[in-house]
């Protein structure tokens, strides 16, 4: 009877030994912090991944995520430099760098409290002020990634007394809000506009100067045409005259019948009253004799 149950007792404390091993050993992996906490009160905080031991039941382990996590902020109406308003999208990525600071002073060990509870009012604040000190185009600028490092450096001070590190500040977008966008809609095309304008008479001066210069240059080029043709004319009749006079010159004769010819052909239609001894008519009377 005594070795059933000396077995029984056997089973029974490598039972216990067992689970008591089991319970005594933590093991961390990598990209998680282990915060031991005994009675309550934080013993040590396990980095490293391995295997590591404490006291059963009296130690208690809490895991704490150790990469990269994204808050994005509602969309907030912020005030610029000049009274107006817009509608900004942000969003910040942290880290829990210190396990123990951050159990300490979020005991639940929740990063969405955290999250809500702590950095994001800190977060809203400090878009206000950032956006506040600037105009709206600033933020359409090469200067919106200063202001998103402006931003992260003013809520670095409060995430770090939660033991929480800001790794990076982004602005996804600033929009007008509806108000706003429907002035600043307004006022840009009203400058449109005014350019329009600007291009139309710059557009109409200079179609006047080419119209200028293409009249200009049309009035010599017929001015000089008319030159031209008059000088060509004069010549070509001084050369006609020339011509006509070394005819007449080599024979008189018959210039003058060619003459009276054509005075015949010319005054065929006309009334005329006129001798029969006249002599215009001569040619016709003998045309071999010329008195």
């Amino acid at each position: 009877m005594r070795r059933p149950f000396v077995i029984i007792l056997f089973w029974l404390f490598l039972l216990v030994a067992t689970s008591a091993l089991w319970m005594s050993i933590s093991i961390v992996y990598p990209r998680q912090h282990v915060v031991i906490k005994r009675l309550g009160q934080i013993v040590a905080v396990e980095h490293e991944p391995g295997i590591y031991f404490k006291l059963p039941l009296i130690d208690e382990t809490i895991i704490v995520d150790d990469r990269l996590r994204r808050y994005d902020l509602p969309t907030k109406t912020v005030q610029v430099r000049g009274g107006a308003f817009y509608e900004v999208d942000a969003f910040f990525v942290y880290r829990i760098t210190d396990a123990r600071l951050f159990l300490q002073k979020v005991s639940s060990g929740v990063p969405t409290l955290a999250e809500e509870i702590n950095l994001a009012p800190r977060f809203n604040d400090a878009l206000r002020a950032v956006y506040g000190q600037r105009e709206f185009s600033a933020a359409l600028s090469s200067a919106r990634s200063g202001m998103m490092h402006e931003v992260q450096q003013q809520i670095a001070t409060d995430a770090k007394s939660l033991g929480i590190t800001v790794c990076d500040v982004r602005i996804r977008k600033t929009d007008l809000t509806q108000a706003v966008s429907q002035r600043t809609f307004e006022r840009m095309k009203q400058e449109r506009y005014a350019v329009a304008e600007q291009l139309r008479a710059r557009g109409a001066e200079e179609k006047n100067r080419i119209i200028a210069k293409a009249s200009r240059e049309y009035e010599e080029i017929v001015a000089g045409a008319n030159r031209d043709s008059a000088i060509l004319h004069g010549e070509g009749e001084a050369e006609r005259i020339h011509i006509l006079r070394e005819a007449v010159g080599s024979d008189p004769e018959f210039y003058a019948f060619w003459r009276s010819m054509d005075a015949y052909k010319k005054m065929k239609d006309l009334p005329m009253v006129l001798s029969p001894d006249s002599l215009f008519f001569q040619y016709l009377r003998s045309p071999r004799k010329v008195d």
